[in-house]
């Protein structure tokens, strides 16, 4: 069957269209948060080696949603591990109260300040990291989720001091270990930017 010269350039442009539509390139784009989703799987911290949930039944209400968002939203980006095994810790208190407070655990809980990789102790140290995750591309968290995500992890870095504080540094230890183990040229990196 002999087809005309316009039959036939029409038959290979809609072989071209469907190469195109069909090809690997053309479901490989990915999106912003995918993106940093890979980034994050790629250079992990110690945090990521630890569990991606927490029992927060006993966190006040407003405490449990800002959770449930974190869970929804940073998971995004990362795994709900980074947030919830960081080392980060903000003093639960007035913003204008948040420096004095960071001044009187140096003296009341001085090995808080001992070791970098266990806690890193500052007064504004979660608002400024979630408001750095929201500028991120693909970020979808708004404003106010912003807020109910901050409020929830500086209420929750109470589990990390006072008499939790032993428990928690071997939590972090064993976490940092684990870095140290399953990906060492990370570990080494971490440890030279002084960010484990």
């Amino acid at each position: 069957m002999k087809l005309s010269r316009f039959a036939s350039i029409a038959l290979l442009s809609s072989f071209a269209l469907a190469a195109i539509t069909f090809s690997p390139r053309a479901e490989e784009k990915k999106s912003a948060a995918e993106l940093e989703k890979e980034k994050a799987l790629q250079n992990p911290y110690p945090n990521d080696y630890g569990p991606d949930s927490i029992d927060v039944s006993g966190y006040p209400k407003n405490h449990q949603e800002g959770y449930k968002l974190l869970r929804a939203r940073c998971a995004q980006c990362h795994s709900a591990a980074r947030p919830l095994n960081s080392r980060f810790v903000e003093p639960d208190v007035a913003k204008d109260k948040k420096e004095a407070a960071v001044a009187e655990l140096k003296k009341s809980q001085p090995d808080l300040f001992k070791d970098a990789g266990v806690w890193q102790v500052e007064g504004s140290i979660w608002e400024r990291y979630v408001k750095r995750m929201m500028a991120k591309p693909g970020c979808k968290i708004e404003k106010a989720e912003g807020k109910k995500i901050w409020e929830f992890l500086v209420y929750d870095g109470k589990r990390k001091i006072g008499a939790n504080a032993a428990k928690w540094k071997a939590h972090r230890q064993k976490l940092v270990d684990e870095l140290k183990t399953k990906k060492p040229e990370r570990f080494k990196e971490l440890e030279s930017q002084k960010d484990l």
